[in-house]
């Protein structure tokens, strides 16, 4: 091995894709996280499987793995310290507890002349780098502080590899079981890099970063969030049940029409080449293997229905570039009427759609003012009780 990769968080992300990136580069890696479970499970094995799952399955096994308690700061500052690439996965509220034990990492780094550092964040916040970056420079020392983060890449991620939740029983029954699609690209941030990024295998350092990160969230996720909703508003259990209904598809085909032409428009995507990814997607999408849900995939309406996020955002890029967003207002009148009892944010939806009516709760959930044409197209949906 060449060197080591300090992997923040051994959760889905960071020990079903990460890992394996890293691994398959020939780093060692090592894991940080707080669940004593998990780094127990890796120190006594020194390695664990990543089932792949679909039509390309096989078992990848990642071998030569070790793990330390993130409470261990001055172990984890240690690793830092001599790492060739740190990444994190934790979540995004749990970025501020990590944050010390980088910077105590960065410190000793700087006190022994070591080369700049990239630091990958697969983490689904909007500018999820330079939030971090701030988080870690407040424990910096203020001589030093300029310094330190100029020799300090913070470099932003795109993760689109799906990973199906795993049961209580399968988790039980071993803690480092893990099931994922065979998808491994990564796209980052090339601007965001400090110094020489190291060659590591499915990293793909990309130049318009932005662009990158709203196709995610306008086809991917907004795709996500199609099926979901009408999944579940037609019975279904699982997103590959749903695009076998030809009603879902003709409509989730127009969405998709509709976005992929104002992310062309925007970003000057190659129309070829964004339909052969959408293409992709829907290939990924009906994999049985996954067993993603209607019900996951629409939980959290009220997140999903925000101003800037897939669906109403979406609407916007698409009015922005002289798009008649139609389909996609259909898709949001039925996320307005999702009303799942187990999950919290629906029935909270509901009690405000039932209490301030359907244009201020838009107007409050999504930015949406009454007058709008697009007001109009959802509430024209929603009377009609949706698509």
């Amino acid at each position: 091995m060449r060197g080591t990769a300090v992997q923040f968080g051994a959760g889905n992300i960071g020990r079903g894709f990460i890992a394996q990136l890293f691994h398959e580069s020939g780093l060692e890696v090592v894991f940080v996280d707080v669940a004593s479970d998990l780094v127990e499970a890796i120190n006594a094995r020194g390695a664990y499987t990543i089932q792949i799952v679909g039509r390309e399955a096989q078992q990848v096994r990642i071998t030569g793995v070790r793990a330390i308690h993130g409470q261990d700061r001055e172990r984890v500052a240690a690793e830092i310290a001599q790492a060739e690439i740190v990444c994190t996965a934790v979540g995004a509220g749990a970025l501020p507890h990590i944050a010390p034990a980088l910077a105590s990492g960065l410190l000793a780094r700087h006190q022994r002349s070591a080369p700049p550092l990239n630091v990958l964040l697969c983490e689904n916040l909007h500018n999820a780098a330079t939030r971090f970056r701030d988080m870690v420079a407040v424990h910096l020392p203020e001589p030093l502080r300029a310094p330190v983060l100029a020799q300090t890449g913070f470099v932003q991620t795109v993760v689109a590899r799906m990973v199906p939740t795993l049961t209580a029983e399968e988790r039980a029954a071993d803690p480092l079981s893990i099931r994922v699609e065979a998808y491994k690209r990564l796209p980052a941030d090339a601007h965001a890099v400090v110094g020489t990024f190291p060659p590591i295998v499915g990293v793909e350092l990309v130049d318009n970063f932005p662009a990158w990160e709203a196709r995610k969230l306008y086809t991917h996720n907004c795709a996500h969030a199609v099926i979901g909703y009408l999944g579940h508003r037609a019975g279904y259990v699982y997103g590959h049940e749903a695009l076998r209904d030809p009603r879902i598809t003709a409509l989730l085909d127009r969405v998709m029409q509709e976005t992929g032409n104002a992310l062309i428009a925007q970003y000057g995507f190659h129309p070829q080449e964004h339909a052969a990814h959408v293409a992709d997607l829907m290939e990924r999408f009906r994999n049985e293997s996954l067993g993603d849900t209607c019900q996951r995939l629409a939980r959290d309406p009220i997140r999903k229905l925000a101003p800037g996020d897939r669906l109403v955002g979406a609407a916007r890029l698409c009015e922005a570039q002289g798009i008649v967003p139609d389909a996609l207002a259909a898709v949001i009148a039925c996320a307005l009427r999702y009303a799942d009892p187990d999950d919290p944010s629906a029935p909270a939806l509901q009690k405000m759609i039932r209490e301030k009516g359907l244009h201020e709760t838009l107007h409050q959930v999504s930015g949406i003012e009454p007058q709008e044409p697009l007001a109009a197209r959802i509430h024209a949906y929603y009377t009609e009780e949706g698509p």
